[in-house]
């Protein structure tokens, strides 16, 4: 069955985000020019603000990783639900489907069938191999063309 492992990427801290933070923080402080100092001693750190947004994106790549595995767990609990015939016809078409390999297509192409908007016989795509992207994938043409 196709599939897309979902990618891992660090939050990274840099001067790009650490000089928007500094703006931010400036305009927030210019907007009300009498209560500046107020405001200043209001406003965060650099560090504690850079630390808390590396913890609320690891807390949200853990969210997102984990509703994703839901939908795939869901995924296989419709397809083992279908009868044999059913599910190879429909995994085969699936790995030929132009849609990314991703729990959220997958559902909705078995919702599409459990609702009758195909059938076994008429699915909605041409069956020619396709990556994990939903790109057909070609054959090298130009191994046989000669360059000369």
């Amino acid at each position: 069955m196709r599939f897309i492992r979902y990618p891992r990427h660090p939050f990274t801290d840099t001067s790009r985000k650490r000089a928007a933070l500094r703006r931010k923080q400036r305009l927030e402080r210019e907007a009300l020019p009498l209560f500046a100092e107020q405001i200043a001693a209001a406003q965060p750190g650099e560090d504690e603000v850079m630390q808390a947004r590396a913890e609320q994106w690891a807390e949200s790549q853990a969210r997102t990783r984990s509703w994703r595995a839901a939908r795939w767990r869901e995924a296989r609990r419709r397809l083992a639900a279908l009868t044999d015939n059913e599910r190879a016809v429909l995994l085969a078409a699936w790995n030929r489907a132009p849609y990314p390999a991703d729990p959220t297509y997958l559902l909705d192409f078995l919702h599409g069938y459990s609702v009758g908007r195909f059938t076994l016989d008429t699915i909605p795509f041409d069956q020619v191999p396709r990556n994990k992207h939903g790109h057909r994938q070609i054959a090298d043409q130009h191994k046989d063309i000669d360059h000369g």
